[in-house]
Formats: structure tokens, C-alpha cells, sequence
């Protein structure tokens, strides 16, 4: 039986996410954002607001001036990007036939470390070195909206789409617009966590921070071994932790990288409240390595290695190498993967690893291959597209083929900043 086959079969229950900003999630903001002195109640307005103009249902414009005064009172400064809608063609049309389901997941939140009282609101205003004054104002388009989790054509910046070969001659005429993703085949993952490793050791993560989480899961009512799901952030072309950042300091480059400008962010963690996957955590310290690569992208912005203290971070998708012409449409992460799972590349690029080889899997799988985005209902657009077994309603956490602790991971800071069995324990299972 495929996979597509049993996705769709009578008794499975996708995950929907009508219910991702819910009370729990609510509680768990409310902890991140009070634990620094932060204004939770305009964070969980924001996150609820940022939401609802991902998905059509309020405009840029109301979003800004619904909550311009609270913004100047709370910051002294209110520079989210005012994003105006892509023009666009037809709709994107489906290349894959098999069922595509969506899946839910409440907004990750941290809540205090152990033994750690936090950072005021003043600490971490000062923390942020006088960044403020350089703010960044992100050059974002907002994407065209696709077809809900379906692997999709498209061009700019439609979210998550795959483009055929047959759109080649359009594309090589220079007018192409780059947007780097990835093809992530679950179906070839054993859960080594050597992806996990490299990034940790190429980012100098500190302890315990991971920018992938590889999950293992199993579905009750199927035998059968246990199901992976490999997390790195989405970089959405339609990000809520974009819209609700009030100094610039979380930008979409032009070439669809979500970022984080550690000169300018000073922590106020609007953006971990408004992600729907996750991805987000708060350095509560300073890296324990010194990140000895490349800080600065092209544009002299520093947005790799690990975040300082008192500033955001998540995966970047190694903005650095895209600069580098020699190194440029390929990660640290799918470097490391010696089972073929993490295909990056130029998803507007019919020609790129990942479109290549997603048309490549659909032809073996007679049309009927697997394929989902995470939250791809939401209209936040990720660029991830997955080959696989989509999580039901039903799922559940499992021991995973290969345990952190076997690559001596500390857990502890795992499960506070929001691992793979408290995210699961929220989202799966209800």
C-alpha cells in the first residue's frame, strides 16, 4: 500500500488548523512573554491578527493600524513590513495526484529555563548593543496564494511550488525570481540525526538548541515501524513571524531566506509567539562556541551562527553559502545526509535538485506519490515540501530509531525550548 493510499484512506483524520492560536497556546505565549517583562496581551493580539492576514482574512493595512499605538508605546518604534499582494496568473496548477493533507500545530512558546529568572524588559533592550538605530526593513512581497498543501507550479514567490520542466524557457530568460527550499523525502530518512549534528557543530548551537528536529511518530490504529518527521523552519513566503516583528529585525530576503538581523533584534520573542511550527527560541545565553565562520551575509547583515544572548534564533538555511557562488543552492544539513533525504535548491528553478527530484519520484510513483507542506492551509506558504507519511489526528510520539542522547545531546534544554515530544505531546493526540 502507498503512502497516498493510506493517507487517503476512510478512517484517516488529518490534522486541521482551525485551532492552532488555542487557549494552551495562549497560556504557553503569555509564560514566554511575561518571563522578559514583554506586553503578552498586544503578542497574542499580534500572533492572532498576523494570522488571520496570512490567510486573506485581514488586510495589511488593518493589521498595521489595529495595532500601530500599541507598537509605539511598547517599543518606541513600529517598522513591520507593509506587504502588497503579487500580481498573478491562474491558479497554480497540482502535479501530484496523491491526497495532500494539512497539519496543525500550535505555536511554539518557551517558557522559563530552569534555574534562569529570565531577562528584563530593560536587559534585553540593551542586550540588543544600540541595534535599533540601524533597523532593517525587510524588501518583502507577499506570494500568491496556491492550492491548500498541494504541490503546486507557480513562479515569484508562490509558496511552496514546484515548477516543471516545461516552464524552463521562461525561467532562463533572467526574469526568474529565486526562492530557496526543500524537498524532504521521509520516506528515505532512518533518523541518524546526523543532519542535526553537522548543523549544530557548523552553527555553534549552544546545548540542547537544535535548528532540525528529526520526530518519530507512530499511528495507533497501523502496524508498522515508526514514522519520521524532519522539522527545520519553514522560510514561508507569507511569515506571520515577519508581520508582527516591530523592529525589522526578522526580514525575508530577496531570495526567500527568513532571517534574523542580530544587529537589530532585542528579544521580545513576538516572533516565537506567531510561528505556527515552532522554529523560534530565545538565547538565554551566549553560545558556548564562538561561531568562527561568517556572520555578515552580502548585504552586511548578521544573520548566521547562533544568536547572541538576549536575541532570537532559528535555522537559516545557511544564508552564507547562498552568497558564495561555488557553494550557493546547497546546507550544511543536506551536505550531511548520506540517505538522500534533504534536497535544497531554487524551487523557481525547474532544473534544481529539489524539482528534479520531485518530478523524478513522481514518475517512479506512478503519479500516485505522497506529498504535504506543514500548515500549508494557514497561507503562510513554507518552501518545505515532503514526501511521505502525513501525521493523522491520531498520531503519537514514539522512541525514535536513533535517541539524542546517543549523540550525548543535552535533553533538558530540549524539552524547554520546545522539542520534539512537547510539540508533539500539544499538537498530536487530541
Amino acid at each position: 500500500m502507498t503512502n497516498a493510499d493510506r493517507d487517503g484512506g476512510a478512517d484517516y483524520r488529518p490534522l486541521s488548523s482551525a485551532g492552532v492560536f488555542d487557549e494552551a497556546w495562549e497560556k504557553r505565549a503569555r509564560q514566554a512573554l511575561d518571563v522578559a517583562g514583554w506586553n503578552s496581551e498586544l503578542a497574542v493580539q499580534a500572533a492572532r491578527d498576523a494570522l488571520a492576514v496570512v490567510s486573506g482574512k485581514l488586510s495589511e493595512d488593518e493589521f498595521h493600524a489595529r495595532h500601530r499605538e500599541a507598537y509605539l508605546r511598547e517599543f518606541g518604534v513600529d517598522l513591520r513590513p507593509k506587504e502588497e499582494a503579487a500580481e498573478t496568473d491562474e491558479a497554480p496548477a497540482a502535479v501530484a495526484t496523491a491526497p495532500v493533507a494539512v497539519a496543525e500545530a500550535p505555536a511554539a512558546t518557551i517558557t522559563t529555563r530552569p534555574g534562569h529568572n529570565g531577562l528584563s524588559r530593560r536587559s534585553a533592550l540593551g542586550l540588543a548593543g544600540g541595534g535599533v538605530a540601524a533597523l532593517l526593513l525587510g524588501d518583502l512581497v507577499a506570494a500568491r496564494t496556491g492550492e491548500a498543501g498541494a504541490v503546486a507550479t507557480g513562479d515569484g514567490d508562490a509558496g511552496g511550488g514546484i515548477v516543471p520542466a516545461a516552464q524552463g524557457e521562461a525561467a532562463s530568460e533572467g526574469k526568474r525570481k529565486i526562492r530557496w527550499g526543500m524537498v524532504m523525502d521521509l520516506e528515505k530518512c532512518n533518523g541518524c540525526l546526523q543532519c542535526i549534528a553537522t548543523c549544530k557543530k557548523e552553527h555553534a548551537l549552544p546545548d540542547g538548541v537544535f535548528w532540525i528536529y528529526v520526530m518519530a511518530f507512530k499511528e495507533p490504529d497501523r502496524p508498522g515501524d515508526a514514522n519520521l518527521l524532519v522539522r527545520t523552519c519553514q522560510h514561508c513566503s507569507n511569515a506571520p513571524c515577519v508581520k508582527v516583528c516591530p523592529t525589522g529585525a526578522r526580514h525575508r530576503r530577496d531570495d526567500g531566506l527568513v532571517l534574523t538581523d542580530y544587529d537589530v533584534c532585542f528579544g521580545c520573542r513576538y516572533c516565537q509567539v506567531s510561528c505556527p511550527y515552532g522554529v523560534n527560541y530565545f538565547g538565554w545565553d551566549d553560545p558556548d562556541e564562538k561561531f568562527t565562520g561568517q556572520v555578515k551575509d552580502a548585504r552586511g547583515k548578521k544573520v548566521d551562527g547562533a544568536p547572541p544572548r538576549g536575541m532570537m534564533g532559528k535555522c537559516v538555511f545557511d544564508p552564507i553559502r547562498q552568497d558564495d557562488p561555488k557553494q550557493r543552492g546547497t546546507t550544511h544539513c543536506e551536505l550531511a545526509c548520506t540517505e538522500g533525504v534533504i534536497h535544497f535548491g531554487d524551487l523557481n528553478d525547474p532544473e534544481s535538485d529539489p524539482n528534479v527530484y520531485l518530478r523524478q519520484r513522481i514518475e517512479e510513483s506512478g503519479g500516485k506519490l505522497s506529498t504535504f507542506h506543514l500548515l500549508g492551509d494557514l497561507g503562510t506558504k513554507p518552501n518545505v515540501i515532503y514526501i511521505g507519511h502525513q501525521p493523522s489526528r491520531n498520531a503519537e510520539p514514539t522512541e525514535p530509531p536513533v535517541r539524542y542522547e546517543d549523540w550525548g545531546f543535552v535533553e533538558e534544554r530540549r524539552i524547554v525550548l520546545e522539542g520534539p515530544d512537547p510539540w508533539f505531546k500539544r499538537v498530536f493526540s487530541r
